[in-house]
């Protein structure tokens, strides 16, 4: 009977959860073959942490299912060799939403360990300045996240997770479990 009232008291299992995140160093955007001209040559872009926004319905224990969004600005100029001028600029805009998965591998006590998986699309479009026009198009997007862990014991959570994809190698930040 003592088993049973420790175990009732317990905190309660959520089975929904939203993370809101910000990654860093992201798998995107690549070298523009336009560019490539003994004139110019490119300054070193400038990119914009990746936000993003996870959904998560616990499955049991162990297995999870959702969905994150998320979106990475990426702008980038180009400058003369002669004189260091401005020549054109580019900016690429990536907006992406993708299917997710997780395992958690240790759900005890207040820490929870955990590996996920992420697959769907994206939209991305390039503006351009001066002598390029813009483009639009729709790409495949995904984050493989070997290692995460959770931290928090009742409804606030903080998370951390290395992986390699659309938001990014480092990814951390709040979540809030209902």
């Amino acid at each position: 009977m003592l088993c049973t009232a420790v175990w009732a008291q317990e905190a309660p299992s959520y089975l929904h959860s939203i993370n809101v995140g910000v990654g860093l160093w992201a798998s995107f955007g690549a070298e523009d073959p336009g560019f490539s001209d003994n004139t110019l040559y490119e300054e070193r872009g400038h990119r914009s942490p990746i936000s993003s926004v996870t959904y998560q319905y616990m499955m049991d224990k162990h297995w999870s299912v959702g969905a994150t969004a998320s979106m990475l600005y990426y702008q980038r100029k180009m400058k003369y060799v002669s004189d260091g001028s401005t020549a054109d600029k580019k900016s690429d805009t990536l907006l992406s939403l993708m299917f997710t998965t997780r395992y958690y591998w240790r759900t005890k006590n207040w820490v929870r360990i955990y590996s996920s998986a992420s697959l769907g699309l994206g939209y991305e479009w390039e503006k351009k300045y001066k002598k390029w026009s813009d483009s639009e198009k729709m790409v495949l997007c995904g984050q493989i996240s070997p290692i995460g862990i959770e931290i928090g014991k009742h409804r606030l959570i903080g998370f951390g997770e290395l992986g390699l994809g659309m938001t990014g190698w480092v990814r951390g930040g709040i979540g809030y479990r209902f």
